[in-house]
């Protein structure tokens, strides 16, 4: 059999799995459902008895079976129709809910979805057989094969892994949760805009695990569990005994307590329960499930331990000088990707000092080759694993079996079930620990990659948490278990083509990495390689991603940094960090082992010069290094990619929703008023604002309106919102003064190119224009036309152009009308404005720095046009004196020419901020306009609601939930302009026409994807019919018809959707044009639907066929120089000009963050917005909680932001007290111990790697320091004392200045080019407040003279590297300031005090500086010691600034108040430098005074 229950037994699908890897599947399932039509008839009384004798049958249980059982997900892809989410949740929240990708956890719940939508669409069947047939014959015979059948099919996929039927972020995020949707704006259909951050969006939009997860838990019994260290007495202890004595057998026998909705365990729960291990005693994960039979979902919990091998106790342990081993492995990831997806791990890795390698590459396409050079450092050829790959011989092993072989203890793990695979297959890791979680992650799944009430990537991190807990080596701490350790993760969050589960966990990684013990460990974060599959991968930016994975490694704290970093920038593979792993870790090389030339080369030696290029560098496929030189001659669209509107598109209309055909209309026209309130009723034309018209009817009133200027006429006697009231007539009747205008100016125009071309010529040859519509539907991408006007694209298939083809020899329009769809048009920004600035003017909101523009401005309104043309533009006032429209807005144009010209926006756009007219210098001054009708409507709507005044009219709506369209007396919102262009076309029939309509029934911002279309669906009809009725009523067929959309959807909450970031640039165009025009050169006019083309085009082609021909002219000539200012010089005429096929962006004028063209974008990546790509994304700041001592996200997505605590409350000492030389001094006598310490753990946190450039002050000079800042801080009183320091080090000599005392403010010049010193600053700022610890980052030697603020305190830091930074200290502070500098172990012997050409020096031969007094001390390198070595000696000195070189107009009121005093007398040592200068030395410090 061929059914799909056959094709999928198990016994098939066993063979398949076990010969290849089968990524997805796709297969139908179906419910039939029958029932005799007599048996509705008995029981039609009762709805819910009429269908009870029905009979269904299912096929494609047996299919969902076989693939939930080999652990694949199921998800919807298609229906036959559709079902409202009321229809399947029934008011509970987490019930079942099958839209568009709903998962399917069981055979039951497949059953359920197939058995009840057969249910339900037999019912609405049954139930309209009853209507039909019932109230005409109540005795109605059946015969035997009176049968009712109807049929449900859907489709469902089956994939391991974390990819959607339909990729959609909206599966994946809930933008109804954002605030912009949540705010009372007075939308009432649930609409919202958020326009989301392109990066990070906050935790507004986050889908949280299923809460039903939470209301159960389950944990293993531990030491903590023992009953004979509880203490009864104790309230936490004797709850927890009597939670031991209720203990089931279940939790006893398996070692595990289990609480249920904050209760034990009862038997009658059924729980289902899974251990990792084959005994409770090896069982390192359990996971326990309750309700899988029931018909909500099953709740899950799962928790994790490390069972200590026991194997290594009694054994020797390894070198304890080895250090530690982690590499997290996010697969896949490109090194761009992260940046998007993981902004704030990205950021604090940069922040700890990890080095990150720009060019690492892979080494092949997918995960396979990748993982295993980085695992095994050789390439893999098999699927069965490196034993029996051909690629490997003897002697070559995992990197995890080497460490194991070298005492180290390992654990392998990932977030996700994929149980078939290469990667599976292939790597089968003998770990200590990991083998369970695999399993573990295959017992349950929801959405976002949940497992139970968290995160799987929670899950694995704090499994990996307690490996590292229970094996690493802590100080001062001794345990059997303690041994080197080595830990590979792998987070599969990445491995989805909508890129965004990547960013759930992004927070937990930036709290993880914080958590693992880096001094002694050797730290990867790398990735496999970037996204290999999906929509974005159809592009030269994807695939250039896909080539280039992440790296960022830190070394233990003994590594060789310098050496390290250097090779940055150069080509890095896999294989090379496998080497360096070995020769870390282990210190040999693979070679060594293998006896060959391995594959990579250890980053800890320098890398040969091949690996400044790709192509010189082994292993990097030379496929890869193509695709970073590629360049492309022609302009190649992204294929769109999956849309979530198309399941509903796809389901047939008659299944699924629609508007209704026609608005209500009033039924009883001679209706004077409500009867109750006759006063209320208002009257309003084009030509009249609102006023009282009570007591008459709706034909009296029209009695009353001039037709010939008052083209509509409305009135209302209450709220319009049900269409209750509102009378409304449209009457266009040719105005004499518009036509008699418009020949006027017809003639005029004959007059002037009567100079170009000849009086007789012109009088006897002028033709007339043809008319032009121009209809822009707001939002529309061509391939949303597709899907939802699929009456309007009949019309144009009707009349489309046959080119050569199968024996037709020419390009012919068979109809009479040729219409031509463009496939290749393009947005030239994001919104309706400046795509409808380029169309309708041919001008910018910006300039282009390529072209010459002329800048108009006015207003505040900025607009940049071509000059084009012989016309001298430096002979007009631009700034708005002067009306220079004519030259390129299309409607001044086309009024000049002759035209009777209508302008139509379906709102009223009366100060609307999204209108082309209001925010260009144009004004529009055209014959008719919607504007009114609009403006009325606004009027009487925000009239009756008492809002008039309050509320602005271009934000009015109109529709309601019982009509969603916006419905006037049976005219929708999208008729009413079509119908004032129908009657201006037959009243003007002998003038000219140009009319531009634009359209706003696709702009909806609904939140619900299966409605937001049908607005534009029912807008299709009216489209389709309008334009029949044009072309048929139009014999002579002199109109062009522009249809035209600005762009694709741009607003809402669907651009979050790749699709909808695609589409966008990508909006539908049609033209519809007479075959016969002279016009038209067919040929060009038909190749040129598959060229680049944008609005500027448009607005050509426009002008072209606006401006006056000269008939029976063979020649063609030229039309004049009246006509061709302002016409872009870049754009083209679609009608006759051959656009080339290699036409890119930059030709035709596209930013680059909107072209289409593949080859020419670095980024076509999802965002979570239009227009967001090719943006350089920053690391995002970092904020530090003093409570974890960690670094957290200020903004966040995936994980709720982090709440950083109150500062700590900082107690100050007395600083009236003087030093007492009798005691032993400690620095705590000074400054608070408590915050101190919290200093000290922050600082020593963030020590950088290598060469400890951080050093700390010593004890002595910590006191003396402290002690002199107090005392002078303390007679500024109120006001700041300003540290200036240079130099930051690890902030110890910062902080040690803000804890002397409370109004003491700290600025740092330093250039921080150490990552980790950026850290430690963070830190430390979020102790004291940005107020009192700020920063200068750049090179002191520059930054410090630019510094325009009083310095009352100098201290230069030993790391500074600036070596004029005491000097400048000097110049920019006032006399009396006190100057410090760190400690040195010479004062002769440096280039800070007085060594050869030193600073000290310098300022002391100059009289720079007096009252020096120079110190010495013995120490330990302690912040807190008390005591002081002989064995160790520094010296130091402090001075006071003599203002002899001070370049500061300010003085110090307290010069200097520790001068006077001795200090302690053992302290001070007698010091006479002896200086010496180098004569260059000398010449360029002789200026210095």
């Amino acid at each position: 059999s061929n059914s799909v229950d056959c094709i999928f037994a198990p016994s098939r699908m066993h063979v398949w799995l076990n010969q290849t890897t089968i990524t997805y599947i796709v297969f139908p399932v179906k419910a039939k459902a029958t029932i005799h039509l007599s048996s509705i008839f008995e029981n039609h009384e009762n709805a819910s008895d009429m269908i009870s004798k029905k009979q269904i049958d299912i096929t494609g249980l047996t299919a969902t079976e076989t693939l939930l059982n080999s652990k694949y997900k199921l998800q919807l892809l298609a229906s036959s129709h559709y079902f409202d989410r009321d229809d399947d949740r029934g008011g509970d929240e987490e019930g079942y809910y099958y839209g568009p990708n709903a998962l399917f956890k069981s055979v039951n719940e497949v059953h359920r979805f197939l058995y009840e939508r057969a249910s339900h669409i037999l019912q609405i069947e049954a139930d309209n057989i009853v209507d039909r047939f019932l109230p005409n014959d109540e005795d109605i015979r059946f015969e035997e094969d009176d049968i009712l059948e109807v049929n449900f099919h859907s489709l469902l996929f089956a994939t391991q892994g974390l990819d959607l039927a339909i990729p959609s972020r909206s599966s994946y995020v809930d933008v109804g949760k954002h605030k912009r949707c949540n705010s009372d704006n007075g939308v009432r259909l649930k609409r919202c805009d958020p326009k989301l951050d392109p990066r990070a969006l906050g935790d507004d939009i986050k889908m949280e695990c299923p809460r039903r997860h939470g209301t159960i838990s389950v944990r293993f019994l531990g030491p903590e569990d023992d009953p004979d260290k509880l203490d009864p007495e104790a309230k936490d202890d004797a709850k927890l005994l009597q939670r031991l004595d209720g203990l089931t057998d279940l939790e006893k026998d398996n070692g595990i307590i289990l609480d249920v909705d904050k209760r034990p365990l009862k038997e009658s729960d059924h729980a289902e329960l899974w251990m990792g291990g084959s005994s409770p005693e090896e069982s390192e994960a359990v996971c326990v499930r309750l309700g899988k039979e029931s018909l909500k979902p099953p709740r899950v919990s799962c928790t994790t331990r490390i069972v200590p091998q026991q194997r290594f106790v009694g054994i020797s342990k390894p070198d304890e000088s080895r250090p530690n081993l982690i590499v997290i492995l996010i697969d896949p990831l490109s090194r761009q990707q992260m940046q998007r997806s993981l902004p704030n791990t990205h950021a604090l890795l940069n922040m700890l000092g990890f080095t990150e390698f720009e060019q690492y590459t892979a080494v092949g396409n997918n995960s396979g080759p990748n993982q295993a050079a980085l695992y095994s450092g050789m390439p893999i050829t098999g699927r069965d694993g490196i034993r029996t790959s051909s690629s490997h011989k003897a002697g070559r092993k995992w990197i995890w079996d080497r460490l194991n072989d070298e005492g180290y203890v390992t654990m392998k793990a990932e977030d996700g079930c994929i149980a078939n695979s290469n990667m599976v297959q292939s790597i089968q890791p003998e770990t200590h620990h990991g083998g369970q979680m695999h399993e573990m992650f295959c017992f349950d799944y929801d959405r976002p990659n949940c497992l139970g009430s968290q995160l799987a990537a929670e899950h694995l991190i704090q499994y990996t948490r307690q490996f590292i807990a229970t094996y690493n080596r802590k100080d001062g701490e001794q345990s059997i278990y303690h041994r080197p350790w080595a830990a590979f993760l792998s987070f599969i969050d990445s491995h989805e083509d909508t890129l965004t589960l990547a960013s759930y966990v992004d927070d937990l990684l930036v709290d993880f990495i914080q958590d693992v013990p880096i001094q002694n460990t050797l730290f990867l974060f790398t990735s496999d390689h970037g996204l290999h599959y999906g929509s974005t991968f159809q592009s030269t930016a994807a695939k250039i991603e896909r080539a280039n994975p992440l790296l960022h490694i830190r070394l233990p704290s003994f590594g060789k940094g310098d050496i390290f970093r250097a090779q940055s920038k150069l080509f890095v593979t896999p294989f090379d960090v496998h080497e360096t792993i070995l020769d870390v870790v282990l210190g040999s090389r693979l070679s060594e082992s293998i006896g060959e030339d391995p594959h990579g080369i250890s980053l800890m030696s320098s890398l040969p010069p091949n690996r400044l290029k790709c192509n010189t560098t082994l292993s990097i496929p030379s496929d890869f290094c193509h695709l970073f030189e590629l360049k492309t001659d022609s302009c190649e669209f992204m294929t769109d990619a999956p849309s979530i509107f198309s399941y509903y598109s796809d389901i047939p209309r008659q299944n699924r929703p629609t508007w209704p055909d026609k608005c209500p209309t009033r039924r009883d026209h001679k209706f004077r008023a409500f009867q109750d309130d006759q006063s209320h009723c208002l009257c309003a034309t084009n030509e009249r604002e609102w006023f009282p018209c009570a007591n008459i009817t709706r034909e009296e009133f029209r009695e009353g309106v001039n037709f010939s200027v008052e083209n509509f006429s409305m009135r209302s006697c209450r709220n319009h919102d049900l269409d209750r009231s509102l009378e409304f007539d449209i009457h266009v009747k040719e105005n004499e003064l518009v036509s008699a205008n418009s020949s006027t100016r017809s003639k005029a125009t004959a007059k002037e190119m009567s100079d170009v071309y000849g009086d007789t010529e012109v009088r006897s040859s002028f033709q007339a224009q043809p008319n032009i519509i121009f209809l822009e539907i707001d939002s529309v991408s061509l391939s949303f036309s597709e899907r939802h006007f699929p009456r309007t694209w009949g019309l144009l298939n009707q009349h489309k152009i046959l080119t050569p083809n199968g024996g037709r020899t020419e390009t012919k329009c068979p109809t009479g009308w040729c219409a031509a769809t463009f496939n290749k048009t393009s947005v030239v920004g994001q919104n309706s404005i400046v795509n409808q600035l380029a169309a309708l003017s041919g001008c910018m909101d910006q300039p282009w720095d390529s072209e010459d523009m002329i800048h108009y401005s006015r207003d505040g309104k900025d607009t940049y046009c071509p000059k084009s043309g012989p016309f001298n533009y430096d002979e007009y006032n631009f700034d708005g004196d002067d009306d220079v429209s004519h030259f390129h807005w299309i409607f001044a144009v086309a009024r000049k020419l002759g035209y009777v010209t209508f302008f139509g926006e379906e709102f009223c756009y009366e100060d609307s901020p999204y209108v082309v007219q209001g925010q260009s210098v144009f004004d529009l001054d055209v014959d008719l306009s919607l504007e009114k009708i609009f403006c009325h409507l606004a009027r009487i709507e925000l009239m009756f609601e008492g809002l008039l005044n309050s509320e602005r009219l271009f934000g009015v709506e109109y529709d309601t939930k019982n009509i969603p369209d916006a419905c006037f007396d049976g005219k929708s919102r999208g008729d009413i302009g079509l119908e004032l262009i129908s009657q201006m076309w037959d009243a003007y029939s002998a003038r000219p026409k140009f009319a531009f309509l634009n359209a706003l029934a696709a702009h909806d911002y609904s939140l619900d994807a299966a409605h937001m279309p049908l607005g534009a669906e029912k807008y299709d009809k009216a489209v389709a019919g309008f334009l029949t009725k044009i072309m048929d009523s139009n014999e002579e067929k002199e109109t062009f018809i522009f249809l035209r959309s600005d762009h694709g959807l741009q607003g809402g909450p669907f651009p979050i959707e790749y699709s909808t970031q695609i589409e966008h640039m990508h909006p539908w165009t049609a033209i519809i044009t007479p075959s016969e025009h002279h016009t038209i050169d067919l040929a060009a006019f038909s190749s040129n639907q598959h060229r680049l083309i944008t609005g500027f085009d448009i607005y050509h082609t426009l002008r072209y066929l606006m401006s006056p021909r000269i008939a029976n002219n063979d020649e063609r000539k030229d039309f004049g120089v009246l006509f061709n200012e302002g016409i872009p010089p870049w754009s083209f005429n679609i009608f006759r000009d051959s656009i080339s096929t290699t036409r890119n962006c930059i030709d035709a004028k596209i930013p680059i963050d909107f072209c289409p063209c593949t080859s020419e974008r670095i980024d076509l990546n999802p965002n979570f917005y239009v227009g967001h790509s090719e943006k350089k994304l920053t690391h995002p700041e970092l904020e530090y909680d003093l409570n974890s001592t960690k670094f957290r996200a200020k903004r966040s997505f995936g994980v709720s932001k982090s709440t950083v605590h109150e500062r700590p409350s900082i107690h100050y000492k007395d600083t009236s007290s003087t030093l007492d030389c009798k005691s032993n001094l400690s620095i705590e006598a000074y400054i608070d111990k408590t915050v101190l310490d919290l200093i000290g753990e922050i600082s020593m946190s963030y020590k950088t790697l290598g060469k400890n450039k951080q050093i700390n002050l010593h004890p002595l000079q910590s006191v003396l320091l402290t002690h002199i800042v107090q005392q002078e801080a303390f007679t500024k009183k109120s006001k700041n004392f300003r540290v200036c320091q240079t130099g930051f080090d690890s902030g110890e000599a910062s902080a040690l200045f803000l804890l002397a005392s409370m109004n003491v403010q700290v600025v740092v010049f330093d250039s921080f080019s150490e990552p980790i010193q950026s850290a430690s600053f963070l830190a430390i700022q979020q102790v004291f407040g940005m107020d009192r610890l700020m920063r200068v980052v750049g090179d002191s030697c520059k930054t410090l003279l630019k510094f325009e603020k009083r310095c009352d305190f100098l201290h230069r830091s030993i790391s500074s590297g600036c070596q004029s930074d005491s000097i400048n200290l000097i110049k920019m502070s006032a006399a009396g300031t006190t100057l410090t500098s760190a400690a040195t172990e010479s004062l002769s012997n440096n280039d800070t005090y007085f060594g050869p050409n030193s600073q000290w020096g310098t300022l002391f031969k100059l009289n720079c500086i007096s009252h020096m007094k120079c110190f010495h001390e013995g120490y330990k390198d302690n912040l807190t010691s008390n005591e002081l070595s002989s064995n160790s000696s520094h010296y130091f000195c402090i001075a006071l600034n003599t203002g002899v070189c001070s370049e500061v107009n300010w003085s110090t009121r307290w010069p200097g108040i520790w001068k006077r005093r001795e200090f302690c007398p053992d302290w001070r040592i007698p010091y006479n430098p002896t200086l010496t200068f180098s004569p260059e030395f000398e010449d360029r410090n002789n200026s210095t005074k």
